[in-house]
């Protein structure tokens, strides 16, 4: 079933850990201004190597990691978040959620059209 496939777990648990992300980002973008503040960032690549490697093909249930830069300060505040960095941040997972919410779009059209054509 298409639901229970790799990909489409893979696909789901990455718009999950995508979601997060921009929450995390909008967290940091929210504290620009709050002294002594630490950005936090999400790991995702690593959690999907580390499922692909540990778990095997058969299961992609995979959760993303966040984390918080503790080592970093860019103010004499003690603040470390860099708005720029953070504003490309949520653009590039904007795009990417894109590019996946395309990608299942795609699948589920294809079965629709599959389905269809039996029952012709």
């Amino acid at each position: 079933m298409l639901f229970d496939g790799l990909e489409f777990k893979a696909m789901q648990s990455s718009l999950d850990a995508l979601w997060l992300k921009q929450k995390v980002i909008s967290n940091n973008l929210a504290n620009i201004e709050t002294p002594g503040f630490k950005a936090s960032k999400v790991s995702f690549e690593d959690a999907l190597e580390n499922a692909r490697k540990e778990k095997g093909a058969e299961d992609y249930s995979f959760q993303a990691t966040v984390t918080k830069d503790e080592t970093t300060s860019s103010r004499p505040d003690g603040n470390n978040v860099v708005t720029d960095k953070e504003e490309l941040e949520l653009y590039n997972t904007y795009l990417q959620s894109v590019y996946l919410y395309q990608k299942i779009s795609g699948q589920l059209t294809d079965m629709q059209y599959v389905i269809g054509q039996a029952f012709k």
